[in-house]
């Protein structure tokens, strides 16, 4: 416990091993020895954050992850069982056809879906479970009733540890154990039922008919005027019989403990070959429900093919044509970056699952990309169909393979950039940054041999410059018209043509 700031989640991400800055001074043990590479096996961490995928209902939720992270040797049985305990351990039942919900559609209250976090790290039954402010969010029966259950895993031989901001009385007594926080430092550790003669032993009883969870979280608050000496507080605690009980009992768990090296770890996860067509399958069904993946790109993709079709509907200009090729290239390849949000919106769903051991880097990225090329073959299909049709350009298959490709190499290229950018916008901004150069250098505007030297390595590395000469080369090179190779020799391709002819 302890006021927004005293180091809470810190110090559920240093006992998770989760930190990723800063120095961490001191030693966590196990079963009295220091922790080993098997340790991040241990422990399931509900973070603070909901991370949810909004186009899946709260079973479906619960039945991938449950493929994930229940033990491979469990049957489907079992594991549907486990699925629908922890529905009905959460409260979920009423809302298990609910969708999670996203900016597009109404799905789950915050509530709701701070249950459904919780429900999911508890289908892998896990040794030691974290948890980061668990009842956010939640009214005061809902916030009873999943504590109450907290409560009874820490009786089945499993470590609970988790934040609380503000619990009621009811909930404050619940506890084996209570460690007050405020600016890093310890301000109480022991059972509830020992806080109150000990903040009364130092000067500071809990009044008559108040609660003492928030008695005691004002008591340590010194983000306000008139805030209590914090010092006198913690130094109070430290030179205590609780603090000198609390270190011999340390020192005697290290003793007895220090020959148990084995943990108990948990059983084998599902394979990585299991879990690629658990998210080949998952992923598909996400992209195909969310109306931001596909839906509203490929709308846009119809406009614009149509306006750039239309436009040469009754142009056949030979040199105009290079405008239109230039434009097919570059801009409805840019439109990629519309699906960068949602990639970083699947990445939060990463983290959380690699975080918590259930998942194969490998395998997540692989069903990634297959599960992607469908949609982007309609995408390239629908746009050729168009742009070929009413422009009455040639080659239908090789401009519709052209732009399938280009489209696939910029959507990973928005893969990268969504697992690297920490913002949605700073994404787009680097996507739009990096299409921008690319369609500077690819041999429209200007030709290579133009390019200033310092700049010219970019034309190599940018796929765009490889897909417009094909683009270029197979709508001029059958036409074979004096016109036509002008315009191949003006853009650097006269070696195409010689080895064509």
């Amino acid at each position: 416990m302890g006021p927004s700031g005293s180091g809470k989640t810190t110090l559920l991400d240093i006992l998770a091993d989760r930190t990723s800055s800063g120095i961490v001074d001191g030693a966590v043990l196990v079963n009295g020895k220091p922790r080993d590479k098997n340790f991040r096996l241990l422990p399931s961490y509900v973070a603070q954050e909901d991370s949810l995928l909004g186009s899946f209902t709260v079973l479906e939720t619960l039945r991938y992850a449950a493929q994930l992270s229940v033990p491979s040797g469990l049957s489907s049985v079992e594991r549907e069982a486990r699925v629908q305990e922890a529905i009905d351990d959460m409260g979920l039942r009423s809302c298990q056809h609910t969708i999670v919900g996203d900016i597009f559609r109404k799905g789950l209250s915050g509530g709701q879906k701070r249950r459904l976090s919780i429900a999911i790290e508890l289908l892998s039954q896990p040794n030691i479970l974290l948890l980061d402010e668990p009842t956010s969010g939640l009214d005061s029966t809902a916030t009873y009733a999943v504590i109450k259950y907290i409560e009874n895993l820490s009786k089945q031989n499993r470590t609970v540890i988790c934040t609380i901001h503000q619990p009621s009385s009811a909930v404050f007594h619940m506890f084996d154990n209570i460690m007050i926080l405020s600016q890093g430092e310890m301000a109480f550790f022991g059972p509830p039922a020992q806080s109150l003669a000990h903040f009364t032993a130092w000067g500071y009883p809990c009044p008559q008919y108040t609660n003492p969870g928030e008695y005691f979280l004002q008591l340590v608050n010194t983000d306000f005027e008139g805030h209590r000496d914090l010092s006198a507080i913690t130094a109070g605690f430290a030179s205590s019989q609780l603090s000198s009980s609390l270190r011999a009992s340390i020192e005697q768990d290290r003793t007895a403990l220090g020959t148990n090296t084995s943990l108990n770890l948990h059983e084998l996860r599902p394979s990585s070959f299991a879990q690629l067509g658990m998210l080949l399958h998952r992923n598909s069904l996400n992209n195909l429900r969310n109306p931001g993946v596909y839906g509203i790109r490929i709308a846009m993709y119809v406009m614009l093919s149509l306006m750039v079709g239309s436009v040469y509907v009754f142009n056949k200009k030979e040199e105009d044509l290079t405008a239109l090729l230039f434009y097919v290239q570059a801009f409805l390849v840019f439109m990629s970056v519309a699906v960068l949000p949602f990639f970083i919106e699947q990445r939060v769903v990463f983290i959380r699952e690699r975080a918590n051991n259930s998942l194969s880097v490998l395998s997540y990225v692989i069903a990634n990309f297959i599960a992607a090329l469908p949609g982007i073959l309609l995408i390239a299909a629908i746009s050729t169909g168009i742009v070929v049709g009413l422009a009455g350009l040639n080659s239908f298959g090789y401009f519709l393979l052209n732009l399938f490709l280009s489209l696939v190499v910029a959507e990973s290229l928005m893969h990268v950039l969504g697992a690297v950018a920490r913002h949605y916008i700073i994404g787009i901004a680097l996507g739009a940054g990096v299409f921008g150069m690319f369609m500077l250098v690819e041999g429209f505007m200007m030709p290579c041999k133009s390019i200033p030297a310092g700049w010219r390595w970019v034309h190599y590395i940018a796929f765009h410059s490889y897909s417009f000469k094909s683009f270029m080369y197979k709508q001029f090179e059958p036409m074979g018209t004096p016109t036509s190779k002008a315009i191949l020799q003006r853009f650097d391709m006269k070696m195409l043509m010689s080895t064509s002819t």
